[in-house]
């Protein structure tokens, strides 16, 4: 005999922060979690995490059926492709839908009606985005899980202002929201570490440029910088390379790009000096961006890979959606 039950275990963190982790599941009545997990490390961590994944959402299906909308940029068809592609894994397993757009009011009205047809009465919101603070007041607005609806409207043709705002999406149930992003994400470490290596002759003649979007005011910008730095250090571990650095094009911001691309270009010119080679990796979600125009005429290599396809986005996104459920199954508990 089996009975639904309730487990909560804490994991340390090599940084000795500790994390709560529910896992809410159909097992034996005299199962007991094991008390060396209690001592494994921040890998370990998240592959526990993703293993206990499948427990979480079946168990989210049947007692709070709930549904998974990832939101993405969005691009050409290729882009577009991309994402689907990293979403797959998870929509095999919980109703999924996604909204592409920058917080676009009428793909998440039609992502979210797209799970309510499929009955769903509470929803994980992954928000597939560089960066944590991207559109994030305008989602929660947007899904009703706050007053307030921001000072502009972002969208593809720019920031739009509105005299009267888009009406929130009307859903009866419960949304959470994630509240990290790529750049917080140590699997996109991993990422690049693997886009380098791909590129690398091992000569050790190598540097490694990494460029981001980055952001126009210069703290949120040197934000995007720190973490970005954090998730190099993967690279840096492989010992293949004599410098890895970070820049951000700052790329909307034509006052502050000009400043960027003559840096971009700096680093690539100064570590192709005599037998240096200079590899460029672009920390964006799919392909390379504006940034072989503002390389041109330099030497460099680079295979114009992104983040996408590296099936570590589906990992972060099979995470994320998994830790939103366990706050949604508190939240049901509560």
């Amino acid at each position: 005999m089996v009975s639904l039950k309730l487990f909560r275990f804490r994991l340390n963190l090599n940084n000795n922060e500790v994390v709560e982790a529910a896992v809410r599941g159909v097992l034996p009545e005299s199962y007991s979690l094991p008390q060396n997990m209690i001592k494994l490390k921040m890998r370990i961590a998240l592959l526990a995490t993703l293993l206990l994944l499948s427990v979480t959402t079946s168990s989210a299906q049947s007692s709070n059926s709930c549904g998974l909308m990832v939101m993405a940029h969005g691009g050409a068809e290729k882009w577009n492709a991309a994402v689907e592609d990293a979403v797959a894994p998870v929509r095999e397993k919980i109703p999924t839908s996604i909204a592409f757009g920058m917080a676009n009011p009428e793909t998440m009205k039609a992502a979210v009606a797209e799970l309510e047809e499929q009955n769903i009465d509470c929803i994980a919101v992954v928000r597939l985005f560089m960066s944590a603070h991207s559109f994030l007041h305008q989602t929660e607005y947007l899904l009703g899980l706050r007053e307030d609806p921001p000072p502009f409207f972002i969208s593809h043709h720019g920031p739009q202002h509105h005299h009267e705002p888009p009406t929130p999406v009307e859903f009866q149930g419960k949304i959470a929201i994630s509240q990290t992003a790529l750049l917080d994400a140590p699997e996109m470490g991993e990422v690049l570490a693997t886009n380098a290596r791909a590129l690398s002759d091992s000569s050790g003649n190598e540097s490694v440029l990494i460029i981001a979007h980055g952001a126009g005011d210069d703290a949120v910008n040197d934000e995007w910088l720190l973490k970005l730095d954090r998730l190099s250090d993967t690279v840096r571990e492989t010992g293949l390379f004599r410098s890895v650095a970070v820049h951000s094009l700052r790329e909307d911001w034509e006052e502050k790009r000009s400043q960027s691309e003559a840096d971009i270009r700096g680093f690539v010119e100064e570590h192709t000096e005599g037998d240096g080679r200079a590899i460029v990796l672009p920390f964006r979600l799919f392909g390379f961006g504006p940034y072989a125009k503002v390389l041109e005429g330099l030497s460099y290599e680079s295979n114009g890979i992104g983040l996408l396809p590296h099936p570590k986005v589906s990992t972060w996104i099979e995470r994320t959606a998994s830790e939103l459920f366990i706050e949604l199954s508190q939240d049901a508990d509560a």
